[in-house]
């Protein structure tokens, strides 16, 4: 292969294709017949779920554009290359299924517990009525930061809910 342009996404594997910059950049490449051949890691880079993939897969398609996945040894160039290329997509979008599920178990099991997941800290309910007593009893942001050990724009956004 000869390499005209690599593109390298850095967007969450939750984001939808039309959120992903350098996807929408290839896909605008690939409207200017920049190359013949896409040449991608895994089929997984095509599309979150089946829908986005099979558009990806037909658009690629009407564009008279190749793809090869390497994790995958797959090459549309050929009938069984197409083939298990859509066997291979329907177990890509069960895995990230599974996945997913396993996620949102996980976030439910951390909040049941009152940890910290991800980037920022859980509030449970107890901690924002705490926050709301506070303003109603005169404190300031500052003061109901230092008092309960949390953000100035969660207890804005906490307040601003409940418009105290």
């Amino acid at each position: 292969f000869q390499v005209v342009e690599i593109y390298k996404e850095t967007v969450s594997g939750t984001k939808k294709n039309e959120e992903r910059k350098e996807f929408s950049r290839m896909l605008n490449d690939m409207k200017k017949k920049k190359w013949e051949k896409l040449v991608v890691w895994s089929v997984d880079r095509l599309g979150r779920n089946m829908k986005e993939l099979i558009k990806t897969l037909s658009l690629l398609d009407d564009y008279k554009i190749s793809l090869y996945s390497y994790q995958q040894n797959l090459d549309t160039d050929d009938s069984m290359g197409r083939m298990f290329f859509y066997f291979v997509s329907i177990f890509s979008e069960f895995e990230n299924n599974i996945r997913k599920e396993r996620q949102k178990v996980g976030i439910q099991r951390v909040r049941s517990l009152n940890k910290k997941y991800g980037g920022n800290d859980f509030i449970s309910d107890e901690m924002k009525q705490n926050i709301m007593k506070l303003k109603e009893d005169g404190f300031s942001y500052r003061k109901i930061k230092e008092q309960v050990n949390v953000s100035l724009s969660s207890i804005s956004k906490i307040l601003n809910e409940v418009s105290v």
